[in-house]
């Protein structure tokens, strides 16, 4: 059962989002980590948690707070993450500042659901849209790979679906989801981010419509199932450290395949 939760930190004196780089963010969720808790959670290459910081992303003034999004894809490590946020006694640092936090996290009704309940929610549309709120990348090669690639979009999906979820997708859709998902309209624009003080990432943000060309009505139930389980998973690369944030969105008249 995926779940997302946020968490609300308050630094002793407001902070530059300059120094809330993705790595060290992602440095500060671990080190509210019981021991084992976050080696289960660093285990094998596909990570059961994303991280979502979108303002974090935006921000240009100092902040007096900021809230961490975190998505469990195995239901399991939240109890034992809500068990490590009460029992810590010292408080996170970044940059020298202590960072207060609220120990019970914050858990909106619609974020919490079964596999069975996003299979059992989707319809079986022919377009798909997503609104890609934190940048986004795929990787080729040691190169970022900073577009919409529906394939690429798709069989990452699937992957951690197979992986973490109970109800087993059904049907082969790797075919599909490499010949016959089409880009109908995007409204992108790339931007390179720094990840930490030596690294940097390049990635796309922005809207994404999507038409399959396909007339099954089990397959695109599974499409859209999978879309609307890219809200706690992530899209792409580097999901535990904030990127690849994405929200289902609602077709304007004008982006419906006719």
């Amino acid at each position: 059962m995926p779940i997302r939760c946020s968490v609300c930190f308050v630094p002793e004196k407001p902070i530059s989002p300059e120094v809330l780089k993705p790595k060290y963010v992602h440095g500060i969720f671990f080190s509210l980590l019981e021991e084992g808790l976050a080696e289960r959670m660093h285990r094998g290459r596909v990570k059961p948690f994303a991280l979502r910081f979108q303002r974090l992303m935006r921000a240009e003034e100092e902040l007096d707070r900021f809230f961490l999004e975190v998505s469990f894809l195995q239901e399991e490590l939240f109890p034992s993450f809500l068990s490590s946020l009460i029992l810590r006694e010292s408080q996170p640092t970044i940059n020298g500042l202590s960072l207060r936090y609220l120990k019970k996290p914050y858990i909106k009704e619609e974020n919490v659901k079964s596999y069975s309940r996003i299979y059992e929610e989707a319809q079986p549309r022919d377009t798909i849209v997503l609104d890609f709120l934190t940048p986004t990348s795929f990787k080729r090669g040691s190169f970022d790979y900073p577009l919409p690639e529906p394939r690429l979009i798709f069989r990452g999906l699937i992957r951690k679906w197979q992986i973490f979820s109970d109800l087993k997708i059904d049907l082969d859709l790797r075919e599909v989801v490499d010949n016959h998902i089409h880009i109908a309209g995007a409204w992108i624009r790339t931007r390179k981010m720094e990840l930490s003080d030596r690294a940097k990432f390049t990635g796309f943000t922005g809207r994404v419509v999507l038409y399959a060309d396909v007339r099954k009505e089990a397959v695109l139930k599974w499409l859209n199932a999978l879309a609307a389980f890219g809200e706690f998973a992530g899209v792409g690369r580097k999901t535990t450290m904030g990127f690849g944030a994405v929200r289902v969105g609602e077709p304007e008249p004008d982006e419906v395949s006719e």
